[in-house]
């Protein structure tokens, strides 16, 4: 494992659970591999744009010829397709906002799910996900305890997505009922690091 790239997309810094548990993350895998590369792209700070046309038409072009215009529509998702692809750990850090992932999170995986780049349509019609040899951790943070409940649409939309583009394995760890009365953030954060430290050993073995 050299390389990891860490997604974050919640929209608050201040009390952030889930920005605590990528710090966790990242301390943890900083601390059984000093000299690993990670790649930290944050949904916030840097607030990516919509598919627009013009990457539609780059995106299922046949050819590089392609007009100026649209060249630098794929630039942005050239880029994060790169991050992606080199990743050996994808870590993604985010909220449910209103049962699903926020707005800025499927804006990225609009952009790097992409054909011929992270997945690909075999001769027979079929699809084909060229991401293997990759293991995500989603580490989420909700409001009530929604985790194993039907209304959680966070897990089966990553699910569905990690399988598509052909992800090893993908692994979900919560903080439940953070706006709960008696949320008790510190121990909840500990049970939260025990699972993420457990998925950092079984990487390395």
């Amino acid at each position: 494992m050299n390389n990891v790239l860490v997604v974050t997309a919640s929209a608050r810094y201040e009390g952030s659970h889930t920005r605590d548990m990528a710090s966790v993350f990242m301390d943890k895998i900083r601390q059984q591999h000093p000299r690993i590369n990670i790649v930290q792209r944050d949904l916030t700070a840097e607030q990516l744009p919509p598919v627009t046309e013009e990457m539609l038409t780059g995106f299922f072009s046949k050819t590089n010829d392609l007009p100026d215009r649209v060249k630098a529509s794929l630039s942005l998702s050239n880029r994060l397709c790169e991050e992606l692809l080199e990743a050996d750990v994808i870590a993604i850090a985010t909220p449910m906002y209103n049962f699903n992932v926020p707005a800025s999170l499927k804006a990225w995986i609009d952009l790097v799910v992409r054909a011929g780049v992270t997945f690909e349509k075999l001769g027979d019609g079929n699809l084909r996900g060229l991401c293997s040899g990759k293991s995500a951790i989603v580490m989420c943070s909700m409001g009530g305890a929604f985790a194993r409940h039907q209304i959680n649409l966070v897990e089966p939309y990553l699910k569905i997505i990690a399988d598509f583009i052909g992800l090893d394995e993908i692994r979900f760890v919560y903080m439940e009922g953070t706006a709960q009365q008696g949320f008790d953030a510190v121990a909840s954060l500990a049970d939260a690091a025990e699972i993420i430290t457990d998925f950092i050993k079984i990487k390395e073995a």
